[in-house]
């Protein structure tokens, strides 16, 4: 499902060069759920943003379903991006809006009926153990 080939990333901080992400293969397979940990700094965020190319890889290739996103045009990424969910470690959630309407927020353009998105969001909650704070705020609930 996820691929990486021998991707690196670099950065000029300081005018040294700072290797973020250096020479990962990964294979993540349908229905795997995987975690990357690791100290602080030690290129956690930018191996997943580059999994999505938020970040793009300094050499190396990203595959999704057998498609390298690291070869495609802007708009055929943004097309594919579609298919991927992430959930960001710093993330802004609407204060006025219930959980369910937060999570319901980036499917309002996606073409699905009412009842699709319902359980589709059902289906998010329940997947992540709070299909139960579904009526609540954001404030309501811990950052954990």
């Amino acid at each position: 499902m996820i691929t990486l080939k021998n991707i690196n990333k670099t950065f000029i901080s300081e005018g040294k060069v700072v290797e973020a992400a250096k020479d990962v293969n990964l294979e993540i397979k349908d229905g795997e759920v995987f975690g990357i940990i690791g100290y602080s700094g030690a290129g956690k965020s930018t191996l997943v943003r580059c999994i999505n190319l938020l970040e793009r890889p300094t050499s190396g290739q990203v595959f999704l379903d057998d498609v390298e996103l690291t070869a495609l045009k802007s708009s055929e990424l943004r097309k594919e991006r579609k298919k991927i969910g992430m959930i960001f470690q710093q993330f802004n959630l609407f204060a006025s809006r219930t959980i369910y309407q937060n999570v319901a927020y980036p499917l309002r353009h996606s073409g699905l009926s009412r009842a699709e998105k319902k359980k589709k969001v059902e289906e998010l909650l329940e997947l992540v153990g709070i299909l139960d704070k579904a009526d609540s705020f954001p404030s309501q609930l811990s950052g954990g």
